[in-house]
């Protein structure tokens, strides 16, 4: 059985190495090379000696760029178009009472508003060296994919911004924050309220749509913060068997609701018809691309990433109310 013995210094290891040990000798002739005095040096080639080395990168947790579930998305035209026209029109004229011996007909006609959507461009790439390509072989790990993939994420991320609650430079507001929205106060918290309550405050703002666009929208969508969809998702209703959540989906005001919960929503709610008619998200020719590699200098490269984006719109603000003081 061999004894374990213990060095107070690689030098010392070294030395025993070379006074004793011949069964390692790819080991001795390896640390022989080695400049001690550079610590960088030493530490590179005792790692893969004395530890495991994990490929796996631990990559730090970001929430899901969940916008379009929330927003329907316009990915119409390419990064490079300045914006869009759109046009809203209505009829104007009045039917009146008619004498067939009379010259004064009543004319309908149509109008039209014409309105222009801005786009902007934001960029976000990734480089490399032949350094890090060599590190990284020594490692097994993929730096082109994890450069790449870190900046996917951050465009992500970006994207995700801009559409929620804007970036504050270019678009100051998304949807959950858009100042436009009917706005109408819950009276009372869900936490404080029983569940008869509850159902009457959800069905107040889902019907509010439908009496403001005089029934030419429904809301179908309900967006909730997390702990209020928690407590509703948990708590019983009324004399069932049933959670408030799943009783206000299959008893509410409108047809085939949609209630989702969203870490961007804390003491309001919002009722909406979710249409692109209604609001929309301008994200032309798809959102983030990446651009051809290009060698920047003798050993380093880039590669460029664009997106372009109009912002968050709602063009009919009616059809979407927000229901404030949900939550405290």
């Amino acid at each position: 059985m061999t004894k374990t013995q213990f060095f107070d210094s690689v030098e010392a290891a070294r030395a025993h190495i070379d006074a004793t040990d011949e069964t390692v000798p790819s080991f001795a002739d390896g640390i022989r090379g080695v400049d001690l005095g550079d610590n960088a040096a030493t530490m590179a080639f005792l790692t893969p000696q004395l530890l495991r080395v994990e490929q796996a990168v631990y990559m730090a947790k970001y929430p899901d760029a969940n916008y379009a579930e929330f927003v329907p998305v316009d990915t119409s035209g390419s990064i490079w178009q300045a914006g869009s026209v759109f046009y809203s029109g209505d009829i104007v004229g009045k039917a009146e009472w008619f004498n067939a011996a009379s010259d004064d007909m009543p004319y309908a006609d149509f109008s039209k508003t014409q309105f222009l959507q801005e786009n902007h461009m934001a960029a976000i790439g990734y480089k490399w060296n032949r350094q890090d390509l060599e590190r990284g072989a020594q490692l097994g790990q993929d730096v082109l994919s994890q450069k790449a993939g870190a900046a996917t994420k951050t465009a992500e991320r970006f994207i995700h911004k801009v559409a929620t609650t804007g970036d504050g430079v270019k678009y100051t507001t998304g949807f959950f924050n858009d100042a436009t929205h009917t706005s109408i106060a819950a009276g009372a918290t869900i936490a404080a309220s029983n569940p008869d309550a509850i159902v009457a405050i959800i069905n107040a703002a889902l019907g509010k749509v439908e009496v403001d666009t005089k029934e030419t929208f429904q809301a179908n969508t309900v967006a909730l913060p997390i702990a209020v969809y928690n407590d509703m998702a948990t708590r019983r209703m009324t004399d069932t068997n049933m959670t408030v959540l799943a009783y206000v989906l299959a008893n509410s005001i409108v047809p085939n609701l949609t209630i989702k919960k969203t870490r961007h929503l804390t003491t309001s709610m919002k009722a909406y018809a979710n249409t692109a008619e209604v609001h929309r998200f301008h994200l032309p020719g798809g959102g983030h691309q990446f651009g051809p590699a290009w060698q920047k200098g003798s050993y380093s490269w880039e590669v460029p990433g664009i997106m372009a984006t109009g912002g968050y719109e709602c063009r009919i603000p009616k059809a979407i109310v927000t229901s404030t003081g949900v939550a405290s």
